[in-house]
């Protein structure tokens, strides 16, 4: 009863903070004297909000001089920003755990080690150099490998940021999956199992991936802090017509002089509530894979 009492706590606290933190960014105005610290420009604009929820005001939004409405166009922005939140980390979830258990020691240490190397580089800097690779094999050979940015003439699902989303969830949970079944390798439950004539195959995968599958679930928030801080990057570096991308190219536009001239707090607060229901739903999803990927290794729902 009471994790029930606190689970709906969080419910019911999480968008009211969220809705308070995107009022934070009024506090701080500047003007010729510098920088001062004043509340009332951004109890004003909570107050305005919930004002325009009776009246739409607050789910309007300019890009431009264009008004838009947030109920005519944020479904396909959530619809892009959550197929490459979910598809990308449940697959690599998924891949990354299951080899990680699949392979002996040595081969594990082997990719691991070139998976370390390759997760230690920036994304922002693996997205610009997939799109130099791209452009380079299309000016050697002429064959367009993948393409480089949305245009809005293609289709939404494009392969390179596609394969970053999934590479750093892979390259987390494969490195962890193997870590975490080299500790319980010498447990007296494996002993058992060698001692029964099991292949280590077997062992590796049922007996070992049994213990080592729950414990990958209490990784979840690290890997869906992951994703989401790779979404904003890679919607702003691929120009992908997601949700979290409004927040940098009209909420915050950042191209008008003046500090913060031109924020919009009503659709800062409507981007930030989308990430958390992502958030959410990437999380109920992330489960379902972790789920699957137990039942399919070691037969245990």
């Amino acid at each position: 009863m009471r994790k029930a009492i606190l689970s709906l706590s969080r419910i019911f606290i999480a968008p009211l903070v969220v809705i308070a933190l995107a009022a934070s960014p009024l506090i701080v105005t500047g003007g010729e004297a510098g920088l001062s610290i004043q509340f009332r420009p951004a109890f004003e604009a909570l107050a305005l909000w919930f004002r325009g929820l009776s009246d739409g005001s607050s789910f309007r939004y300019l890009i431009g001089k264009t008004e838009w409405n947030l109920v005519q166009s944020t479904p396909r922005y959530f619809f892009v920003s959550l197929l490459y939140l979910l598809l990308p980390g449940s697959l690599g979830l998924s891949l990354g755990t299951a080899l990680g258990l699949a392979l002996v020691r040595a081969k594990s240490r082997l990719i691991g080690s070139a998976l370390n190397f390759i997760f230690a580089i920036p994304e922002f800097i693996m997205a610009l150099m997939l799109q130099l690779l791209a452009l380079y094999v299309l000016d050697l050979t002429g064959i367009k490998l993948a393409s480089i940015s949305y245009d809005g003439r293609g289709h939404y699902l494009l392969l390179l940021p596609f394969a970053l989303m999934t590479f750093y969830p892979f390259a987390y949970s494969f490195r962890l999956a193997s870590r975490k079944a080299i500790d319980a390798a010498d447990a007296d439950y494996t002993a058992y199992a060698r001692s029964k004539g099991l292949s280590e195959r077997t062992i590796r995968l049922r007996h070992i991936g049994a213990a080592v599958l729950p414990s990958m679930r209490a990784e979840l928030p690290t890997i869906l802090a992951i994703m989401q801080a790779n979404l904003f990057l890679c919607e702003f570096i691929f120009s992908l017509p997601g949700i979290t991308r409004l927040l940098f190219t009209s909420a915050f536009p950042g191209r008008l002089p003046g500090w913060l001239e031109g924020y919009q707090y009503p659709l800062a607060v409507w981007v930030l509530l989308g990430v958390l229901a992502l958030y959410s739903l990437a999380w109920l999803f992330y489960s379902l894979a972790l789920s699957l990927t137990r039942r399919g290794l070691t037969g245990e729902s």
